[in-house]
């Protein structure tokens, strides 16, 4: 791309710029920024923040933003955060290194890294790609100027990709507030030698599932502070370390937060830890109910939640604060509509009949499936949700399926229903498939009889190809692990969830360096490389991305007592 210089701006954009420079170069900001109260700070910050996050100006309107010079842009898609990130220290993608945006940085002398796009000449030395190498320190005026024009203070031009704003003189003083508070702080729960954890348990997870998870979390603060004071032994020796070491070793601690009582009260038990003895990140965390109360309570306080065992996540598109393995069961619903939706035997006219058990897993199957089927444009199923005796009675049951044959039946059950399959499949009008959910049916999904598993088809959101580990599942041997009808009743091994946590977040924490700022963990984590993982068959990150794992297998069981896992669909069907 050629770049183009400031002439090619729109003529009334230019006079708009022009003016509102020469606005600046009388008043500037320093000199016109009134004492405000604590509370009008907090709203100009929020303000700001909105501004940076969502490119929504005070007023409510859209940020004006132009890239290339006159191409206008939606500056919702095109937010300082978009490339920035959230925690404003920058990114690198697509051969694009994108600067921090923090006052503490930009309120400093800067030269970037060298980056992929960059090439050398015969002596070795770094022939830069076009974006700024080097600048002097910003003031609040240079920095309006760079926002407007696209130039820092050097005078040396931004790459086009990056948007020039004609913001106003208020709005930009807002938006300059913003930058000079963002990460200006260390986070709670974080120094230059500590983080502490926390870990949240309720009160209807068994002994068992409880000390999985605690033991492999606790080893991991062992082994972290092991680590802290073996570096602690060099520096005594004399040893130099790099920049590298010098920020990647800190001790750790980690407490236990137990939730006991109805899940309305969680939240004020949260808040009473949490002021008490505040925390980085929460690590894990389980629970057999809704997630949500802890959820809500980690967004409001801008507090991370990483991998938390739970089979009934928030599924939200807003949500930033906490990092699931995947959509637990509303994931297989949508995986089974996903699925129907590209067979060609599944009409416009075929009927479907969705039978739900009155469960909450039955309920989250169902709106996984029913989400995903309107996002497809298609019509709405018939939805019967039915308590568990009546999905247990033959008669009941056949009288449902005989009113109107379905040729596609969901069974969103627990196993107390395999009995009743091969009369339910009897009855069914072509095509003749039956849906069921392995999660649901636990280790009682390989009981299916063999007279019925050509109509049977069971959604499987674990591995199926071989994983390369140790015997138990460990990285320390070449041995293939396959998936096998075992598997079923594997779902939720606790200790192997923690073991996904622990290889996830120790890379985000190794490359906080000084920046010990929650927000910009989360950012290292999401542009992480994919993890190769024992359980799931993808394990991938990417910006806003908050569910790992995103896919699903429809399978069938082959013949036998111990039978065969058969794909039905590839893997990635979301």
């Amino acid at each position: 791309m050629n770049r183009k210089r400031l002439t090619a701006l729109p003529l009334q954009l230019l006079l708009v710029c022009l003016t509102m420079v020469l606005s600046l170069s009388i008043t500037g900001f320093a000199a016109t920024s009134p004492p405000v109260s604590d509370t009008a700070k907090t709203e100009r910050l929020r303000l700001g923040e909105r501004m940076y996050r969502d490119g929504i100006l005070p007023s409510g309107a859209s940020m004006p933003a132009f890239i290339r010079g006159d191409v206008e842009v939606d500056s919702s898609a095109f937010s300082c955060s978009s490339c920035h990130l959230r925690g404003g220290l920058g990114s690198y993608e697509g051969g694009v290194v994108t600067p921090p945006t923090t006052g503490n940085k930009l309120y400093q002398s800067y030269r970037r890294p060298p980056s992929l796009d960059d090439t050398h000449d015969r002596s070795g030395r770094f022939i830069y790609a076009k974006t700024v190498v080097e600048r002097p320190p910003y003031t609040r005026n240079t920095l309006a100027t760079a926002l407007r024009f696209g130039t820092d203070p050097a005078g040396q031009v931004f790459n086009d990709v990056m948007p020039r704003y004609p913001l106003s003189d208020s709005d930009m003083a807002i938006m300059i507030e913003y930058l000079e508070s963002l990460s200006e702080q260390p986070s709670p729960g974080a120094s230059k030698s500590e983080f502490r954890f926390a870990t949240i348990i309720t009160e209807d997870v068994s002994k068992e599932e409880r000390q999985e998870m605690l033991l492999p979390l606790q080893n991991f603060i062992d082994h972290t502070n092991q680590q802290m004071n073996m570096y602690n032994d060099f520096i005594k020796f004399g040893y130099s370390p790099t920049i590298e070491m010098k920020y990647a070793f800190h001790r750790a601690s980690l407490d236990i937060w137990e939730l006991k009582g109805p899940p309305e009260t969680w939240q004020n038990q949260l808040a009473a830890y949490a002021d008490a003895q505040p925390v980085f990140a929460v690590l894990g965390g389980i629970s057999n109910g809704d997630w949500r109360p802890i959820h809500d309570f980690c967004e409001a306080r801008r507090l991370p939640c990483l991998y938390p065992i739970t089979d009934f996540p928030v599924i939200s598109e807003t949500g930033w604060y906490t990092y699931y393995f995947n959509k637990g069961y509303a994931q297989e619903g949508e995986a089974t509509a996903r699925y129907l939706n590209r067979l060609a035997t599944v009409t416009a006219g075929t009927p479907i009949l969705q039978i739900v058990q009155d469960s909450p897993a039955g309920k989250a199957l169902a709106a996984g499936f029913d989400t995903a089927w309107k996002e497809l444009g298609r019509p709405a199923v018939t939805t019967m949700i039915l308590p568990a005796d009546t999905l247990r009675n033959s008669k009941k049951m056949a009288k449902i399926l005989t009113k109107r044959p379905p040729g596609v039946l969901l069974l969103w059950a627990d196993a107390a229903l395999l009995p009743l399959l091969p009369e339910l499949t009897a009855r069914l009008a072509a095509p003749g498939m039956a849906f069921v959910s392995s999660s649901y049916l636990g280790d009682k999904t390989a009981t299916i009889l063999e007279n019925v598993r050509k109509k049977v088809f069971i959604t499987f959101p674990y591995r199926l190809t071989p994983f390369v580990g140790s015997k138990d599942g460990g990285f320390d041997a070449k041995v293939p692990i396959l998936a096998t009808a075992k598997d079923f009743g594997d779902r939720r091994i606790v200790s192997r969830s923690t073991t996904m946590l622990k290889q996830a977040t120790t890379r985000g924490l190794n490359l906080l360096y000084d920046n010990l700022y929650r927000d910009h963990l989360l950012d290292i984590m999401s542009m992480q490389m994919d993890l190769t993982v024992r359980d799931y068959e993808r394990f991938s990150f990417g910006p806003g991305q908050r569910y790992i794992s995103k896919g699903c297998y429809i399978i069938q069981l082959g013949p036998g007592k111990e039978p065969a896992l058969l794909p039905r669909s590839e893997w990635v069907i979301q």
